[in-house]
């Protein structure tokens, strides 16, 4: 696949940079491919027409996100059912989305616009909706995580879990992470969750912080139907909140139930050919350091 029409997102963190971006736009343009910038370039570059963050998607073949994981995670947010190739650039800390840096990503244009050495990754999101009084409402796909706390003072609350069907049991804890493959390294490995390689077709299951040691980290099959029911005897539960990627925060109601399932719309990550998931944990997690040879003697 060749790229001819490629935009530039900054999601704020363009505008607090340093990085000369014109030096990007001015290489893509030499090489006759059609920049479209969003309207986080603005105050960055003056001679081209701006586009609504949110209809980027549309306009181009290739999206490139300047930021970090936080950055592609609000694209995706505002891109909604959009499918547009990202790739994500990091000018922060730590990312495994946006997994290169900045400092190389004219020759990683080079190897994947001019030479097409790129590989296409497809990461899964979750579809999540809310049923109260046989009603469902249709809330926002997540491509990290749905989290579910006690709202906004810290205390347990009690969920009931299903899975197709099938009674998981009753759990106390001071929350609940369902995430994707992708949302792996997110919040559920802080709590203790597996890494899993993101092309895997799974959903996980997280405790946070449970009220019994035995209540482990558990993983189903992405075709599973997820039902997570408040206890309608816990008043704990009164200000239950649920949240998507930590985006839009829903309050729950009494005995609401939560249905998660796979989305149908996913995301397709473009990364430079030879570029792999244990390359990223290597790096991220400083997997490659001897701790013998780094050890204090």
């Amino acid at each position: 696949m060749t790229f001819k029409r490629v935009g530039l997102s900054s999601w704020s963190s363009g505008q607090r940079s340093t990085f000369d971006f014109s030096k990007i736009i001015n290489w893509l343009c030499e090489r006759d491919i059609d920049v479209i910038l969003d309207e986080t370039f603005s105050n960055v570059s003056s001679s081209f027409t701006t586009v609504p963050r949110e209809e980027i998607g549309k306009k181009t073949d290739l999206l490139i996100v300047f930021g970090g994981d936080g950055s592609i995670l609000r694209a995706v947010h505002e891109l909604s059912n959009q499918e547009p190739l990202i790739l994500g650039v990091n000018t922060g800390h730590l990312g495994f989305l946006a997994d290169i840096p900045i400092s190389e990503l004219l020759p990683a244009l080079e190897r994947i616009l001019l030479k097409d050495e790129y590989v296409i990754e497809s990461r899964m999101r979750l579809s999540a909706s809310i049923i109260k009084n046989s009603k469902e409402e249709k809330i926002h796909d997540a491509l990290n995580d749905l989290v579910l706390t006690a709202g906004p003072i810290a205390h347990m609350i009690e969920t009931q879990i299903s899975v197709n069907g099938n009674q998981m049991g009753n759990f106390r804890s001071d929350g609940l992470i369902i995430a994707t493959p992708t949302g792996s390294t997110a919040y559920s490995l802080s709590a203790g969750g597996p890494l899993v390689i993101p092309d895997m077709n799974v959903i996980l299951i997280n405790h946070i912080c449970p009220h019994t040691l035995s209540n482990r980290p558990i993983v189903v099959s992405a075709e599973s139907i997820i039902e997570i029911k408040l206890s309608k005897d816990d008043e704990s539960n009164e200000n239950a909140m649920v949240s998507l990627d930590g985006f839009q925060a829903i309050e729950l109601e009494s005995e609401s139930k939560i249905r998660i399932i796979k989305s149908p719309h996913g995301i397709k990550m473009v990364r430079p050919k030879g570029a792999n998931f244990f390359n990223t944990l290597r790096d991220k997690l400083n997997w490659e350091t001897h701790p013998r040879k780094n050890s204090q003697r």
